[in-house]
């Protein structure tokens, strides 16, 4: 019923029935999960098994996961605006007022699979077919930790990540540009541990730029794990489902969406997993299936092309909650100028050309020579 999700005695109903506990630890935030299915907190441990590194305790969220029907198919969702090129309704959302009028958070709607979730700044909550929707709790979770990241001051990116003693590479462009598989194709330097796969976080402190990864497990399309380096990645795809997919049109295939996770410590060994570091180099891509150009490396001036990095820009999305708990313009982004600063000191690079994973790979070997 449309009163059912706004209604507190029910909402304390189903935490009360959140009886089992997992902690989780992100940097410096720690995070409590409470549900009612002990299933859910078998696969949180499995997922985020790279990130066992206790917080520092400066920070806490306690997350219900509430494995229970869909509730709230008729409420009148207000459609959440989509970003450029993507289509159709992803999401809906109702913000939500105590009987006295008060504020008390925003529920988040997910059409498709029927999840919703309750964003708050204390006690946010998912309620409906949660272990059927792991990959939703999953990035519930990771909201949580953008939020509090952003509330610090960083800016959020749409990129993913490597390390190398400490000093972060970062890879952006679009959806569907390239950027995970040629993070990991880098990965097959055995130095380098992922940071991230999709976003990255980052605020200037000192005469450095912290770069802060999201921690979610890549998640990529077929053509990466069948055209992976040396087939590492490969057997993640069923054989018969290798033969469909080798029968594909390069260009069909890289625009294939059916989406796979790559656990990092199973695929490259323990110890490549990294939470942060300081960032070093961004990288843009900016190449194309269609050039035949040779594929390069170029160093940009951002004072003199700084619409260079615009696909870095993320909007912070629907979850995102200020320092006063209020939630901010869904069409809002930071400004380019903003990017721009926090990426002092930073090396910008633009990627062009071909589309060349392995003559990437030797061209970010030699960064350090460029």
């Amino acid at each position: 019923m449309m009163n059912e999700p706004l209604n507190e005695k029910l909402l304390n109903t189903l935490m009360a029935q959140c009886e089992n506990q997992a902690k989780l630890f992100f940097g410096v935030l720690t995070v409590r999960v409470h549900t009612n299915n002990t299933d859910i907190l078998d696969e949180l441990k499995a997922y985020y098994k790279s990130y066992t590194q206790p917080s520092t305790g400066e920070y806490s969220v306690d997350v219900y996961a509430v494995e229970h029907e869909e509730i709230a198919q008729s409420a009148p969702w207000i459609d959440v605006p989509r970003e450029a090129g993507k289509q159709g309704k992803k999401e809906g959302y109702l913000d939500v007022f105590s009987d006295e009028g008060v504020f008390t958070g925003r529920w988040i709607k997910k059409f498709k699979t029927g999840m919703t979730l309750l964003q708050r700044v204390e006690k946010p909550m998912a309620v409906g077919p949660c272990s059927a929707n792991m990959a939703q709790i999953i990035n519930f979770i990771n909201n949580q930790f953008i939020n509090l990241h952003l509330r610090e001051g960083s800016l959020l990116g749409h990129a993913s990540g490597f390390s190398v003693n400490g000093d972060v590479t970062a890879i952006a462009a679009g959806s569907g540009g390239g950027k995970s598989t040629l993070m990991l194709r880098c990965l097959e330097d055995s130095t380098r541990q992922f940071v991230t796969n999709d976003r990255i976080l980052m605020r200037n402190i000192g005469d450095s730029v912290e770069a802060v990864g999201v921690a979610k497990l890549p998640r990529v399309n077929p053509g990466t794990l069948l055209h992976s380096h040396q087939n590492r990645l490969r057997h993640i795809l069923a054989e018969d489902r290798q033969q469909q997919l080798l029968e594909m049109a390069s260009s069909d295939l890289w625009v294939l969406e059916e989406k796979y996770d790559v656990q990092i410590e199973d695929e490259y060994g323990p110890d490549r997993v990294a939470l942060s570091g300081k960032l070093a180099n961004l990288i843009m891509l900016d190449w194309s299936f269609s050039s035949s150009d040779e594929t390069r490396l170029e160093l940009v001036d951002l004072t003199l092309e700084p619409e260079v990095i615009e696909g870095l820009r993320k909007r912070p999305g629907p979850f995102y909650q200020d320092n006063s708990g209020l939630f901010v313009d869904l069409h809002a982004c930071e400004s380019l100028e903003a990017y721009c600063a926090a990426l002092n000191g930073v090396r910008v690079f633009r990627l062009v050309g071909g589309i060349d994973f392995d003559k990437a790979f030797e061209l970010i070997e030699n960064l350090d020579a460029l």
